[in-house]
């Protein structure tokens, strides 16, 4: 699994070529952090069913409380099958942090609600869990009961940070 994670990363990364940081040197020092997703969907014999990559910024790590107002989880990630057919895009916006609690081995986790983008139309009010772990990997995980399983089951979305090089060269 690990090795499927890391192998689909590669490639996606070298193929899609994301450019997201066109944002002046100004905001990207503020109180925002930006980075990739990646993640893999299985079917339930464990065989990739979809690749997952895209971006994501967030404020979640200057979030003391769930009754801030100010909070930013944003993100945005292409689907697409091994075979490089049937490749569509979707959105995470609007997320409302309900609860932050800390737990052991330096783990945080955020959990609210936020808004998916569907084929159909979005979804709202979609539970959405963040676990950022050292302050470096953040594991998303969207409830797959209020989306059809779209994402898979209980198949996280990984979110790695731009290296500090990496802020100023891509374009938002």
């Amino acid at each position: 699994m690990l090795f499927s994670v890391i192998l689909a990363s590669g490639l996606l990364l070298s193929s899609f070529n994301v450019d997201v940081m066109g944002i002046p040197p100004g905001i990207v020092e503020s109180d925002y952090l930006f980075g990739r997703t990646i993640g893999i969907v299985e079917d339930e014999n464990g065989k990739p069913t979809w690749i997952i990559s895209g971006t994501w910024k967030t404020n979640l790590s200057n979030q003391t409380q769930a009754t801030s107002n100010s909070t930013v989880f944003d993100a945005s990630f292409e689907m697409i099958k091994p075979d490089g057919t049937s490749k569509h895009t979707h959105t995470i916006t609007n997320f409302a942090l309900e609860e932050i609690s800390n737990q052991k081995n330096n783990v945080t986790v955020f959990n609210g609600t936020g808004t998916i983008s569907m084929p159909q139309e979005p979804v709202t009010e979609v539970p959405i869990s963040i676990q950022v772990m050292n302050n470096v990997l953040g594991v998303i995980y969207i409830d797959p009961k209020k989306i059809d399983n779209h994402f898979g089951t209980d198949d996280p979305i990984y979110g790695l940070p731009f290296e500090e090089s990496e802020k100023y060269k891509k374009k938002y």
